[in-house]
């Protein structure tokens, strides 16, 4: 390519390799999906942090008599990132729209993960065996 064209497509925040403007559409949906769940993992660790933080800190300790040991806590802080991380692998799930060259590759994908010779030629291949003599 030109030198041009590659400092466009460093400048760029999206790049489109292939001719197919409903890619732009699967960018946007896929940026919108995972907003949405960097939000919803924020939600989840603030709240966490609300709550794990003061009992940690032995603040509830002289009304409730609850106190958290540090070992647990560490452990509840671990966990904690555990389910952060296993919150954004849900990502991986994600479907992009139809109609997208993103979405054709992933069903191009799963139809040779999930290919099964047709039922056609298995009962071509049966017949011979099945057929009484």
């Amino acid at each position: 390519m030109g030198a041009g064209t590659d400092v466009a497509m460093e400048a760029a925040g999206v790049v489109l390799v292939r001719s197919n403007l409903l890619d732009v559409v699967a960018a946007l949906d896929i940026s919108r999906v995972t907003f949405q769940r960097i939000r919803i993992n924020l939600f989840f660790s603030l709240a966490y942090n609300v709550l794990g933080v003061p009992i940690a800190a032995g603040a509830l300790f002289p009304l409730l008599r609850v106190r958290l040991p540090p070992e647990v806590a560490a452990l509840a802080m671990a966990l904690s990132s555990v389910s952060v991380v296993l919150s954004s692998l849900l990502l991986m799930r994600y479907r992009p729209p139809v109609g997208s060259a993103a979405a054709a590759a992933a069903l191009a994908k799963q139809r040779v993960d999930t290919h099964v010779s047709p039922p056609s030629a298995t009962m071509t291949m049966l017949t011979p065996l099945l057929t009484p003599a």
